[in-house]
């Protein structure tokens, strides 16, 4: 009987419920999908996601030959990382043999990459509904193709003026011998990228997060100071960069930067600062508008043995906090084969053996890409996984239509990570 409500009642209503809850009403009837369904919805919702305190998944990204990205959800108990019952497995391939992932917003993953002949792209991926849209390349910025071996670096975000979804992307290239940097910014829904007036002050990484709609990196200090570190950030409603500030207690030691990264830890900006010697500072961006940080918890890395295996992996593989996440119960760490997963309330940590892969944290929306584009279709007919003679005639195919071609496959598994 809820279609008897009046509808700005009943949407109100069903924005105040986690992602699963929704998919669930959504199937009642065709009134209520097609009430759910809505762009309208999505963004209405994604506006009250922070406020909701949604578990966020762990998805597990195995790129293997041929340029072949497999992608599906995980369930971590404390002792095993296990698919989540009934997974949703979405693979995709491409004849860019140089995709990687840029980026994480909500439920989309952004893999970028370039090309010799057609220059850069971007892909956007919903893995829970097999979802694949290739973003335009049409740009107001013609940068050379030959000139693009430093790569972009791109972030996504929401500004919530307009109600739109927006990527920004930042480009170093030469020119005259001379290393120029430029930013562009691509709507959601449109046909091209539009060229910044302003470009960052600095060089950008890849230790970033996405928190109260902004895009926000960690980097060096002045003069790529390896003592210190800042935060810049990406304002998508002023599509303008500045600076925030962090925490004042951080103190400086070399190569600081290797032992602090930043991530969307329950819904704000959090700083994981490990460059101390006795204990772990995990900071809280409590007060967005006032910048003001708050220390969530100052684990003693001296009482916790576990803690201090931690700190020797820190030591031994600064690569550790290249990739963080957020699980149900704390932060989890990738290291090369391994996951840590620290348990910030019981203050444990453990590891889980993952060769060959690494692991994501999202958080479930109804963000739909379907609305935004013309998606991949899924291919059925192709092995998996892809064959080198598959591959072959796929980059043939691409050559001859001169586009990209993405093949696109989902199928259910239930299976033990081993």
């Amino acid at each position: 009987m809820m279609d008897v409500l009046p509808t700005e009642i009943l949407i109100d209503i069903l924005s105040r419920l986690s992602v699963n809850s929704v998919c669930c009403i959504r199937c009642v009837s065709k009134y209520l999908f097609k009430t759910v369904d809505d762009l309208s919805f999505a963004t209405l919702h994604l506006r009250r996601l922070p406020d909701l305190h949604q578990v966020p998944r762990l998805i597990r990204l195995v790129e293997t030959t041929f340029d072949v990205h497999k992608m599906y959800p995980l369930k971590y108990d404390g002792i095993n990382l296990t698919k989540s019952k009934h997974a949703i497995v979405s693979e995709f391939v491409s004849s860019l043999r140089w995709y990687k992932p840029s980026f994480v917003f909500y439920n989309l993953f952004g893999f970028t990459g370039l090309h010799t002949k057609k220059g850069r792209s971007c892909l956007l991926v919903n893995p829970f509904k097999g979802e694949v849209l290739m973003l335009p390349t049409t740009s107001d910025l013609q940068v050379p193709i030959n000139s693009l071996c430093n790569g972009d670096t791109y972030g996504m975000g929401f500004d919530n003026m307009t109600n739109t979804y927006k990527i920004v992307r930042v480009s170093c290239h030469e020119k005259d011998i001379k290393t120029q940097m430029a930013a562009e910014v691509f709507i959601l829904g449109t046909s091209s990228w539009r060229k910044l007036p302003s470009v960052p002050p600095c060089h950008l990484t890849q230790k970033s997060a996405c928190a109260h709609g902004d895009m926000h990196w960690l980097v060096r200090g002045d003069d790529h100071d390896s003592s210190s570190i800042r935060i810049l950030s990406f304002d998508f409603k002023k599509e303008e960069f500045y600076w925030t500030p962090h925490p004042a207690t951080s103190q400086k030691m070399q190569d600081m930067f290797d032992f602090v990264n930043l991530l969307n830890f329950r819904g704000s900006l959090t700083l994981v600062d490990a460059s101390s010697s006795e204990d772990m500072k995990i900071w809280e961006l409590k007060n967005y508008d006032n910048k003001e940080w708050v220390l969530n918890y100052k684990i003693d890395m001296q009482q916790h043995p576990s803690l201090r295996y931690l700190k020797g992996t820190l030591v031994m593989c600064r690569t550790l906090f290249s990739i963080c996440g957020e699980w149900e119960h704390g932060i989890f760490f990738n290291q090369d084969n391994f996951v840590l997963f620290l348990d910030v309330t019981r203050v444990i940590v453990s590891s889980v053996r993952l060769k060959g892969s690494a692991v994501h944290s999202c958080t479930d929306s109804m963000i739909s890409l379907k609305k935004y584009g013309n998606l991949v279709e899924a291919e059925q007919d192709i092995e998996s996984p892809i064959s080198e003679e598959s591959y072959e005639n796929l980059t043939k195919t691409a050559e001859a239509s001169g586009r990209d071609v993405v093949y696109l496959r989902t199928q259910m598994e239930t299976a033990c990570i081993s």
